[in-house]
């Protein structure tokens, strides 16, 4: 989430009144993870804010991370979205440009306010099959990935230039006899999500890791003592 720079908010609809409102905007997240917004007052959904601050904001990974737009995973979470008290205002201000710059030559403007969201309930969304509620509670107490920047690049070198360890990985450690190819699709501190592909068709696995990670070469070290166990 903290990589996302846009999001699909949802307001209450004053007219026609009490219809989901959905549109398009900028997202910044603060140290507790709550969605922060710049928004103008002339948009609909601020209007709809004002009016009432019962809302959900939609994020996902990028799109195009996997072949089938519904295995990408996404978040949604519920609550009620204000205006940031004058106090806060300027803490607020530093951490939206610290992760949308390009927001700086409006950000001083009169008819733009920045509104925060105050998670009540989340629901988290994996991928096919893989769903569940988390609370504001569990939510506030997690922690951004480590691999959250690394990511990108460790699946483009384990999928570009490892591919028979990524099948292996598939075929002896996951047991997903028959896979005829496979493509790592997600790596986090604990483990990795396979997309495999064998002649019943697709399947989904994940591995995990023999003890969280954190760092790009701890990642190798992981990755190579598994495709050594899946070898062996």
């Amino acid at each position: 989430m903290l990589l996302a720079r846009s999001a699909t908010l949802s307001t209450i609809a004053r007219e026609p009144d009490g219809y989901p409102y959905g549109s398009l905007v900028t997202v910044a997240f603060d140290s507790a993870g709550r969605p922060l917004l710049l928004i103008s007052t002339l948009a609909e959904h601020t209007k709809n804010l004002l009016a009432r601050s019962d809302a959900s904001i939609l994020v996902t990974e990028p799109l195009d991370a996997h072949d089938q737009p519904l295995a990408v995973g996404r978040v949604t979470i519920l609550g009620r979205c204000v205006t940031v008290p004058a106090g806060e205002r300027a803490a607020v201000r530093e951490a939206f440009l610290a992760q949308q710059p390009s927001s700086s030559y409006y950000v001083d403007f009169k008819d733009f306010a920045f509104f925060r969201l105050e998670p009540e309930s989340l629901r988290y969304v994996g991928g096919f099959g893989r769903m569940s509620w988390v609370s504001a509670d569990d939510y506030r107490a997690a922690e951004p990935d480590p691999l959250a920047t690394a990511a990108k690049g460790i699946l483009r070198h384990m999928n570009d230039d490892h591919a028979d360890a990524v099948l292996a990985y598939a075929t002896k450690l996951a047991g997903i006899n028959g896979a005829t190819t496979a493509t790592m699709t997600a790596v986090d501190r604990y483990g990795f999500e396979l997309a495999v592909i064998t002649p019943q068709g697709p399947r989904a696995t994940r591995l995990a890791f023999d003890e969280p990670v954190a760092t790009s070469d701890e990642v190798r070290r992981a990755m190579v003592a598994l495709v050594k166990r899946a070898r062996a």
